[in-house]
């Protein structure tokens, strides 16, 4: 794959592409602390149809704001603010309409992205990821009172350090700390690894921006996330692992994703079913691509 940068509204949106540019784009979008070379075993898994053009797109995986190498915010993250984010990129650069895959909160991005503007979305494929994340009616305040009380943890670390160099770091430590609070392989997380540092004589380097870690202020209640959901026109696949997260196979079994235009497959995997069952993802997008 190849890395690009492109502006969007004053900010630098960083990727990875493959295959003929003149084709129509297949937009890939990450989860959350994860980045664009997420979707490189995939894009491998992909590339003998990419290239003889049984499946006739370019993959595009970008770097969310604030991770891997794109522009940090100047202010918090607010998740919704991604769904634009999502839009004035494709807008921007006049792709549309596209097909998206987007993976967990890239999921979650992506299928709010074709309730909303449905014109801009042709198919969506969600992998472990959809809807929203939701709370209670009544923890609102508590969850405001988290996320502002996070805020203020984060401003006063911020002033105390001005730099996130760290010499005792390495990028083994950092791929063995990523394995450990996920079902990341060693292979598949240095390649995310490797996108989200930089490493020198001085230390190592975070490119992610530390404030991703900075708690929601308010959450969409589940009545909210079923509603927006409900305006999905367009064909979907929901692709999940079997060893995938719990809550994903939980809010699978709404009403709502008995809908003719959803079709739901389990494929034996994780949380990131893409990258440790690329060949079998791959085989199914392609499948549904060009059905």
């Amino acid at each position: 794959m190849i890395d690009f940068n492109m502006e969007v509204n004053g900010n630098i949106i960083a990727g990875l592409q493959y295959g003929d540019r003149s084709n129509p784009v297949l937009l890939a979008v990450h989860g959350w602390l994860d980045n664009a070379a997420s979707f490189i075993p995939l894009a491998e898994a992909l590339k003998d149809t990419l290239d003889d053009g049984s499946l006739p797109y370019q993959l595009i995986a970008i770097d969310l704001p604030g991770h891997g190498l794109s522009t940090h915010k100047i202010g918090h993250y607010n998740f919704i603010e991604w769904v634009d984010d999502l839009y004035q990129i494709i807008k921007s650069q006049r792709w549309g309409p596209v097909t998206i895959i987007g993976h967990s909160m890239g999921g979650m991005i992506c299928s709010i992205l074709a309730a909303t503007f449905p014109e801009l979305v042709t198919r969506v494929v969600l992998i472990e990821g959809l809807g929203a994340i939701s709370a209670e009616a009544e923890q609102t305040v508590n969850q405001l009172r988290k996320g502002i009380e996070s805020r203020a943890i984060y401003n006063k670390n911020s002033n105390q350090s001005t730099s996130r160099k760290n010499n005792a770091l390495t990028l083994e430590k950092i791929v063995k700390a990523r394995c450990f609070v996920s079902d990341l392989n060693e292979e598949h997380a240095k390649l995310i690894c490797n996108r989200n540092v930089t490493i020198n004589e001085s230390g190592v380097s975070f490119c992610s921006d530390p404030k991703l870690k900075v708690r929601s202020l308010v959450r969409l209640t589940e009545p909210q996330v079923i509603n927006i959901l409900s305006y999905i026109s367009t064909t979907c696949l929901i692709i999940i692992g079997d060893k995938g997260y719990p809550l994903i196979n939980q809010s699978l079994n709404l009403e709502l994703f008995c809908k003719e235009n959803f079709n739901i497959l389990k494929l034996s995997g994780g949380h990131h079913v893409h990258m440790d069952n690329a060949a079998e993802t791959a085989s199914a997008i392609v499948k549904f691509v060009n059905n």
